[in-house]
């Protein structure tokens, strides 16, 4: 009963307020949004700015507080000025050659990011709670990636993004009956196995809510969603303002002045969200958005430059949380 109680307040940002308003309740408010107002389109203030601009975009340039203007952590590795050059010798060239597939790239390796990262929530919880649950990691995948996966024989599936065509969908009443059906054997499988193991003494809600709240928006965003706006929405909310969270921490326990505590550290990093999310939405607006139906090698230049602050985020994040 002891460990059970002392499980119950194990918060990767310290307590359970902390905990729910960067980690529940944005995703949570992203769904309700995509649910009151189902015809908002894709191109509304409140989607293009706020989700995109400032959740979206923002978040991925507070990856560098902790690694290029971070000295220790920058000297540590010159992998941190090498991959930015790779990066974009990649997707400059990629782009140059006209070879197909480039925004379809991006978007699956954006899914799969964010996959990735409340898969590193769930872990992290598992270390508070000094208890490793494969089962549990193998059922957040399955209701993480089963929703995307099922989401590409949907009849009414979307995939474009960046581009027309993004996605490979292959749409499918009958496939797609048949694997909700599947999905839905996971979701009770699920239910029963943490039923089994809160039975036994282990209360460990931070690890539950790691896996069922990520699978509610999963489902709700893939499975309810019926356009881009309303399928990103919430997913957007989950992802990024959680990452500002968790940043927040990172900076106020690695540094220190201006990240002396974490309130000052969250100050800073959702202050950078916001700035470097406005500028790269007016970037993206006024010079990437044309140069997407151009080739040769200025808009080459300009997609490869807009796409390596994202994968140094992408990249750069494999390297600093897994340590």
């Amino acid at each position: 009963m002891q460990r059970a109680r002392y499980n119950l307040f194990m918060w990767i940002l310290g307590s359970f307020k902390m905990e729910a308003m960067f980690f529940f309740l944005p995703g949570l408010l992203g769904m309700v949004v995509a649910m009151a107002f189902p015809h908002f389109g894709d191109t509304s203030l409140i989607y293009g700015l706020i989700a995109t601009a400032l959740i979206d975009s923002g978040h991925v340039y507070t990856t560098f507080w902790r690694t290029f203007f971070h000295p220790e952590e920058r000297n540590s590795s010159r992998a941190y000025w090498l991959i930015p050059l790779a990066i974009f010798i990649f997707f400059f060239g990629w782009y140059f050659s006209k070879l197909p597939g480039l925004w379809s790239f991006v978007v699956y390796s954006t899914l799969f990011h964010h996959v990735r990262q409340v898969y590193g929530f769930s872990k992290w919880y598992q270390a508070l709670n000094k208890r490793t649950d494969k089962i549990s990691d193998y059922f957040l995948y399955a209701l993480a990636v089963g929703p995307i996966f099922i989401y590409h024989f949907r009849p009414d599936a979307i995939g474009n993004y960046y581009s027309s065509g993004d996605l490979f969908l292959y749409p499918d009443f009958q496939v797609y009956r048949s694997l909700l059906f599947v999905y839905s054997v996971i979701l009770v499988g699920w239910i029963m196995y943490e039923r089994r193991v809160w039975l036994s003494g282990r209360k460990e809600i931070n690890r539950v809510l790691s896996v069922g709240f990520p699978a509610m928006i999963y489902a709700f965003s893939f499975f309810m969603g019926k356009t881009v706006s309303q399928i990103l929405f919430p997913l957007l909310f989950l992802h990024g303002i959680a990452y500002c969270g968790v940043m927040g921490l990172s900076l106020q326990k690695t540094r220190g002045g201006w990240f002396s505590t974490i309130s000052k550290s969250l100050l800073i990093v959702c202050g950078t969200a916001v700035f470097f999310g406005l500028l790269e939405s007016w970037l993206e607006g006024g010079f990437v958005g044309e140069n997407r139906r151009l080739k040769g090698f200025i808009p080459s230049l300009v997609v490869g430059l807009y796409l390596t602050p994202l994968y140094c985020h992408y990249l750069f994040d494999a390297m600093i949380w897994k340590r």
